[in-house]
């Protein structure tokens, strides 16, 4: 085989191997982010808590929590209104460097919650950054227009 040749199905190889393995990253930070909105509509704290950095922040409408907070709070009412929406995501972008990443998502929400029909459009930014072999929401921001 010739230099160039075997240079180039090096290259080939070796740019294979580097996308699937962002391609693995992608999918564990989208499990992150995907067991953390099953823990919400499943009301279970302690899901929601394990997929969190201890020093997550929530930015939801005009207000800042902590993880304590978010849990004692707009964890529950957050939970009753996904559960009462069909979610389709219509936009998802994955950013991935070194052991942080991040996830911008815009997704259409619709559905009945507290006798009112909702038709939205949702915008999410995750920030995660990888501990051990786990990837942890270390800031979540939720708006909707």
């Amino acid at each position: 085989m010739k230099p160039f040749i075997k240079i180039f199905a090096l290259l080939v190889f070796l740019s294979g191997t580097v996308m699937a393995q962002t391609n693995q990253k992608e999918t564990k930070v989208l499990e992150a982010l995907d067991n953390f909105k099953t823990a919400i509509v499943d009301n279970d704290s302690d899901a929601a808590s394990n997929v969190m950095a201890d020093d997550v922040l929530i930015l939801e409408g005009s207000g800042m929590e902590t993880k304590e907070e978010y849990l004692s709070h707009h964890f529950h009412s957050d939970g009753k209104f996904l559960s009462a929406m069909d979610r389709e995501i219509l936009t998802q972008k994955i950013s991935i460097e070194g052991n942080t990443a991040w996830v911008s998502t815009v997704s259409s929400m619709k559905g009945t919650y507290s006798e009112r029909e909702i038709d939205l459009t949702s915008l999410e930014l995750a920030v995660l950054k990888k501990e051990g072999s786990d990837w942890k929401i270390t800031a979540i921001h939720w708006s909707s227009r």
